[in-house]
């Protein structure tokens, strides 16, 4: 006999009933409904999931279930309570009355087959009798039935919530963020961990009876330092999820490539400051790179003859869009690589007759620069490159006379002398 035909927790589920059930989600997981269903065998995917939900999840006592109405009750007087309940329900069903068969239900590990082809077979209870044991197919009464209950289907409500805290819903501008960090939200975990390697020093150890109290003290010293390690993988994490750094900053999204590498550089100073003060200080830092990014954009243009705001604003145009046609990325004021020399050194070899002052930039020069542009044939647009490249290595602190500027330009001498003598009488270019 089967000692667990008996109800625990509901009238309509038996003992070993809750225990296939329970086995079932230990072996394929909360949201494997299906095979859950299959692995009770007497009970479908939906009312797997109600039970769940309503005799657990929803338990005044969570995790556990409510046991309080069957404590100190044997099992004669919880089958009774069933089969009062099946009486009740019996009386109220408005399938027509059906004769059930003298027969009990003993739940087991198998799939429940149809059974439409044998007829109208009513459906008993698994507590109405419990003398003889085997297996009942459901009758199309249990199938109209479950056909009928309002019964909410998980795949009908993606954010079913079973209980526990809700986790917050993840923005999609940051789901590639937490997919590089290793970072699992539902197991608030990163995959490897901080430190992942603190467990192998206790992979080995155990303490025996016959070991010498040195070589248990020296183990326990062990275990503290491994629970030190353990305390500061912890404080990471939670510094991280507190500063909510697995999301990308409101700030920084409209912050440009440059500005965002400069707020990489403070975070290592993060941990010190709260998280108002560091954005403060992130908020300063760029407004102080932009002051100083301006300021040098306003020498350059000074230093190309501009005037007036409205002619810096054409020469700071105008020189992005041809960095942009030329394919020569932009780079910080104070960083001249080999690679803005070498496209200067590339475009003045193709210096032609006429046309000198035609070009578009012509319209930046002053009348004594485009006539040193005609004398020396030079484009307006090399013209002010040379400059630029000039002014900035002054700056610098790499030319301290002409002759230091040769080595720049792939031209004559003569031309860079020219150009040279030009930002001498600017006041650029030092005696």
């Amino acid at each position: 006999m089967d000692i667990l035909s008996f109800p625990l927790i509901c009238p309509d589920w038996n003992a070993d009933e809750e225990m296939l059930l329970l086995e079932g989600l230990e072996m394929y997981g909360m949201g494997n409904w299906a095979e859950v269903g299959e692995h009770v065998g007497t009970k479908t995917k939906e009312a797997c999931v109600e039970h769940f939900k309503s005799a657990y999840l929803e338990s005044p006592y969570f995790p556990l279930p409510d046991m309080t109405h069957v404590i100190g009750k044997n099992r004669k007087e919880l089958l009774a309570m069933a089969k009062g309940n099946f009486t009740d329900k019996k009386g109220h069903s408005s399938l027509g009355d059906v004769v059930p068969k003298d027969e009990s239900f003993s739940p087991s590990r198998v799939k429940v087959e149809d059974s439409h082809k044998n007829g109208p077979l009513g459906r008993l209870n698994s507590v109405s009798n419990t003398g003889t044991t085997g297996i009942k197919k459901p009758s199309s009464k249990a199938q109209a039935k479950d056909q009928n209950a309002p019964v909410k289907l998980e795949d009908n409500h993606p954010g079913r919530n079973f209980g526990g805290k809700k986790p917050k819903s993840l923005k999609d501008d940051g789901s590639s963020l937490m997919k590089l960090s290793g970072y699992n939200a539902k197991r608030q975990e990163f995959d490897p961990e901080y430190d992942n390697d603190a467990e192998q020093l206790l992979a080995d150890m155990e303490f025996k009876e016959t070991e010498t109290e040195e070589e248990r003290e020296l183990k326990l010293r062990v275990l503290h330092i491994y629970g030190k390690r353990l305390d500061e993988r912890k404080r990471r994490k939670d510094f991280i999820l507190e500063r909510n750094l697995l999301q990308p900053s409101e700030f920084e999204k409209d912050l440009s490539p440059e500005e965002r590498d400069i707020c990489r550089r403070y975070d290592a100073i993060m941990r010190f400051l709260s998280k108002e003060e560091h954005e403060e200080l992130l908020k300063t830092v760029v407004s102080e790179h932009r002051f100083l990014k301006r300021i040098q954009e306003l020498k350059e243009a000074r230093a190309a003859g501009c005037r007036s705001s409205a002619e810096v604003e054409r020469y700071i145009e105008r020189k992005r869009k041809r960095e942009v046609e030329e394919g020569v990325p932009r780079k910080e004021s104070s960083q001249i690589g080999p690679t803005s020399q070498e496209s200067c050194q590339g475009n003045l070899s193709s210096i032609t007759d006429s046309g000198v002052v035609a070009f578009s930039a012509g319209e930046l020069l002053s009348e004594p620069e485009k006539q040193l542009c005609r004398e020396i044939r030079l484009p307006p647009q090399h013209y002010l490159r040379m400059q630029e490249v000039l002014t900035i290595q002054i700056f610098s602190g790499n030319i301290t006379r002409k002759s230091d500027a040769y080595p720049l330009f792939q031209i004559e001498a003569t031309k860079v002398d020219r150009v040279y003598d030009m930002l001498l009488k600017k006041g650029v270019a030092p005696l």
